[in-house]
């Protein structure tokens, strides 16, 4: 009984750390993705914080699975290392009575590995879907960002502004660039702007003070005319389309009576995530013993490589699902199912 609270306890308090250590760097890189996509224009700062939830979400199965890994890996290695391993050894405990509390400690993230994959991953990726179509479906207003350049839902215009005034709705420098179906180009700058909406919510973009230029098609021919005030329409997003759902959005039990390649590939990764997880946590057992004069390079070596083998072998035999050359019965459980053989022949190569 000491035995199995002693070791579940450090294996929790373990967990708990190396948990913190994961997210904290998950959340780092898909914040400075986040950052960069806002900086270039592509995401509102409004839309950051969401994203890197939902991003998140999106990759919390793989971060358990390898909190479970790392966990056990290192408490046991610990323990091997000060010499407590041969303490209980000696008490008469061998490998195969490991198996208990690290299963007690597994099961309840196994079950979140579960559930991430198959609810929460689907998910968060549909509303990830859901904020870029957002993000399409806007019209020039809301797709004007001052300092850059951004260019219209039609692709027509290019528009730039300088020095915006929130608290007047103004804009200070601006410059249009746009083209017409005939190769007509026209330049338009002036010192100031604003946008307007009409009684009927069609928006106009009113300059103030500036010029414009018309190019020829061949760009031979130029004309510029002054003005003191300029009005436009600007274009307007089809409100209303969505994006198609994909089929890593669908909800798992929409997937089930599915029979097409790639919906079996997105199950055989749904499923097999937990059962990976588990074959992980058993294998690091094993993978944990060392010498306590040694050092623990071999063991941290073998036991990364192994865990990349498995996580490319298990992508690998997905994606052959997903081109139809497998079936789904032959790609959830014979790579966790050999990890858990591997695991029981170094147990007993261990205690022998």
């Amino acid at each position: 009984m000491l035995f199995q609270k002693s070791l579940l306890r450090e294996l929790r308090s373990t967990s708990g750390g190396v948990l913190a250590v994961l997210l904290t760097t998950l959340v780092t890189m898909i914040l400075i993705r986040a950052l960069g996509r806002a900086a270039s224009g592509r995401v509102d700062g409004e839309l950051v914080l969401p994203l890197i939830v939902f991003n998140t979400l999106n990759l919390m199965s793989t971060v358990l699975m390898l909190t479970v890994y790392i966990s056990v890996f290192m408490v046991l290695s610990r323990w091997w290392r000060d010499s407590e391993m041969v303490i209980w050894l000696s008490s008469g405990k061998s490998l195969a009575d490991f198996l208990r509390p690290v299963w007690r400690f597994m099961w309840p993230m196994i079950l979140l590995v579960a559930l991430t994959s198959t609810v929460v991953a689907p998910w968060s990726k549909q509303q990830i879907s859901e904020f870029e179509d957002e993000i399409q479906n806007r019209g020039d207003a809301q797709r004007v960002s001052p300092g850059q350049f951004r260019e219209s839902y039609s692709g027509q215009r290019v528009f730039f502004l300088e020095n915006p005034d929130d608290e007047g709705g103004r804009t200070g420098s601006v410059f249009i660039r746009s083209i017409d179906s005939k190769g007509q180009q026209s330049v338009l700058v002036s010192s100031t702007g604003r946008f307007e909406t009409d009684t009927d919510g069609q928006q106009w973009i009113v300059l103030e003070r500036g010029y414009r230029t018309d190019l020829s098609p061949d760009g031979l021919e130029t004309q510029t005319t002054g003005f003191d005030v300029y009005r436009f329409r600007v274009d307007q997003s089809t409100r209303g389309a969505r994006a198609q759902e994909t089929i890593r959005s669908a909800s798992t039990l929409s997937l089930v009576d599915r029979q097409e390649p790639a919906v079996q590939g997105e199950l055989a990764l749904r499923v097999g995530l937990p059962l990976l997880t588990l074959a992980l946590g058993v294998l690091a057992i094993p993978l944990a013993v060392t010498q306590a004069r040694s050092g623990r390079a071999v063991n941290l070596i073998l036991a990364l490589l192994i865990y990349l083998t498995a996580s490319n072998l298990f992508t690998a035999v997905t994606a052959t699902v997903t081109q139809g050359k497998w079936s789904l019965a032959m790609a959830w459980w014979p790579l966790p199912t050999l990890l858990l053989a591997i695991a029981a022949g170094m147990i007993w190569w261990r205690m022998r």
